[in-house]
């Protein structure tokens, strides 16, 4: 099993807009991340569901400063308008 794959089973949460939203950064913004930045991603992968859910809606902030520039990216990411979705327009 290839790096990614291996980072995108590790993505799959358990509620699917966390899914997309991990897949995503790992196929977008994971390997413009240096090395350390890369270990950083996979320690984050590693905290619950609920706890990163906190991080990402800015309902709470990490102990671990350096989840900060993951958490940013995820954040970009979830506000990031994808072509032809228009969801935002109906919530």
């Amino acid at each position: 099993m290839g790096e990614s794959s291996r980072l995108l089973w590790r993505c799959r949460r358990g509620i699917k807009e966390m899914d997309l939203l991990l897949e995503t950064f790992v196929q977008r913004d994971y390997p413009a991340l240096n090395r350390e930045g890369q270990q950083v991603f996979e320690r984050f992968l590693e905290e619950t569901d609920l706890d990163i859910l906190a991080w990402i809606t800015g309902r709470s902030q990490p102990t671990d400063p350096a989840y900060s520039q993951i958490i940013q990216r995820l954040q970009q990411v979830n506000t990031a308008e994808k072509p032809g979705d228009n969801t935002k327009d109906n919530v």
